[in-house]
C-alpha cells in the first residue's frame, strides 16, 4: 500500500465508521424521568432524518494500533447530500492533522500534499467506507444505529450545555454490529457498547461508541457530538 493510499484509507475509514452523530459534561442532577428508549430513540431518529443538516465533531483518546482517525469536524447536509470538513489521525505511525475532505455529487475529494492537492483518486468503495454525504439518509444513515440498538436502558439525567442550564437524558445499551456495518462494511465487532445523550427536545446530542471498528485492531471509544441541527450550507466540489 502506498503512502498516499494509507493517508486516504487510514483517515477516511475512521471518519466514516463513526461520523454522523454539543453537549458539555455536567453534574448529575439525579433525575430518572427519561422516556423509554423506544420513544426516545424513535424521536431522535425522526429529528435526525428531518434535519436539513448537522455540524458534527468526533474524537478519541485511544490508539487502536493501526491507521486511525483521532479527530474530525464538519458539516453534513441532507439535500442534496454533501459533506465538508477536516480530519486528523495517525497514518503509518505518523500524525496527520487537518486534512480537508469534501463529498458532493457522489464524488469524494481529499486535499493532501501527497495527493498533489485536491484529489478524487480514492472513493469510498475503494476504502471500504460509505460516502459521508449519505450519512443522514433515513434508510441507510446513522439514525438506524439508534433504533436498532439492543437492551437500551435509561440512566440518570445530566446537566450541561451553556451555563449548565440544559438537561440531557442518558441511555446505555448495545449498537449491533450489523447496524454499524451498514455504515462501515469492514467493522469487525458484533456488538458495540453505546451511550446516547438526548436533550429535552428529543435531539441526539452525544453518542459514545466502543468496539472493534478496524480489522486487526484494539477497541476504540469514539465520542461523537452533534453540535448543531438544521444547518444549511452550499457545498461544492473543489475547483
Amino acid at each position: 500500500m502506498t503512502t498516499s493510499t494509507r493517508v486516504a484509507a487510514g483517515l477516511l475509514t475512521g471518519l466514516f465508521a463513526v461520523s454522523g452523530l454539543t453537549a458539555c459534561s455536567g453534574d448529575d442532577d439525579g433525575g430518572s424521568d427519561a422516556a423509554s428508549w423506544t420513544d426516545a430513540g424513535a424521536k431522535a431518529k425522526e429529528l435526525l432524518d428531518g434535519t436539513s443538516g448537522i455540524e458534527v465533531s468526533i474524537s478519541t483518546a485511544d490508539d487502536p494500533g493501526v491507521d486511525y482517525l483521532s479527530a474530525a469536524s464538519g458539516t453534513i447536509v441532507a439535500d442534496p447530500p454533501a459533506f465538508e470538513g477536516s480530519v486528523s489521525g495517525s497514518v503509518s505511525g505518523l500524525p496527520v492533522t487537518g486534512v480537508p475532505v469534501i463529498s458532493v455529487g457522489g464524488t469524494l475529494w481529499i486535499n493532501h500534499a501527497l495527493l498533489g492537492g485536491w484529489s478524487d483518486r480514492f472513493q469510498p468503495e475503494d476504502l471500504c467506507a460509505p460516502d459521508p454525504a449519505t450519512l443522514l439518509s433515513p434508510d441507510s444513515g446513522v439514525s438506524n444505529v439508534l433504533t436498532s440498538s439492543d437492551d437500551v436502558k435509561a440512566g440518570k439525567s445530566e446537566r450541561g450545555g451553556k451555563d449548565n442550564k440544559e438537561v440531557f437524558h442518558t441511555y446505555s445499551g448495545t449498537a449491533t454490529g450489523d447496524a454499524i456495518r451498514e455504515i462501515l462494511p469492514c467493522a469487525e465487532g458484533d456488538a458495540f457498547d453505546a451511550t446516547y445523550r438526548i436533550d429535552d427536545e428529543g435531539y441526539l446530542r452525544t453518542a459514545r461508541l466502543t468496539g472493534v471498528f478496524f480489522p486487526d485492531a484494539d477497541e476504540v471509544t469514539y465520542t461523537i457530538d452533534v453540535t448543531k441541527y438544521d444547518v444549511t450550507k452550499d457545498i461544492s466540489a473543489p475547483e
